[in-house]
């Protein structure tokens, strides 16, 4: 006796199961878009957590340190005032601010664009808008960033998409 069992598939049943699965793939691909849209992400990742930035000694007075903040460039400045932090990516073009102690700014070399570094307001060049300013705190000893000030400021400036 013969147990051997033959399955045998036609070419239009193989394309029939074939766009059937991609349909399934599509459809939960829209799926999960539309339950992205209706339950996001909370909108403020950032505002229960710390990141070290550096120990509080670490930075002398007048100068800087380069960080990461959510995702981009960040610089954190010890002023005779106190500990200041700012996004680096400058609102002209994208390009990265870095800090000039011997002229006491923070200054984008792309379009000699140049900041505040108390408050990160444009003194001169193209720059449209003011560098976002980071909430920062000093604890035992070391210096963390908190959030962005303004969140919606931040979502405003097209560099920074999906940073707030």
């Amino acid at each position: 006796m013969d147990d051997k069992i033959t399955l045998t598939i036609t070419r239009r049943k193989l394309t029939e199961v074939l766009i059937g699965l991609v349909a399934v793939f599509f459809a939960g691909g829209v799926l999960a878009t539309i339950l992205k849209y209706l339950w996001p992400a909370s909108a403020d990742k950032s505002s229960s957590s710390e990141v070290k930035i550096a120990s509080a000694d670490e930075v002398a007075t007048g100068d800087a340190k380069k960080f990461m903040f959510n995702g981009k460039a960040a610089v954190l400045l010890k002023t005779p005032a106190g500990f200041r932090a700012f996004g680096a990516v400058c609102t002209h073009l994208g390009c990265v601010a870095y800090w000039k102690p011997d002229e006491n700014i923070l200054f984008c070399p792309c379009h000699l664009g140049k900041f505040d570094p108390n408050t990160g307001a444009v003194i001169s060049g193209p720059p449209p808008s003011p560098l976002p300013a980071i909430d920062i705190i000093v604890k035992d000893g070391d210096v963390y960033a908190l959030k962005w000030k303004d969140p919606d400021y931040v979502k405003s400036i097209s560099f920074y998409a999906g940073a707030a």
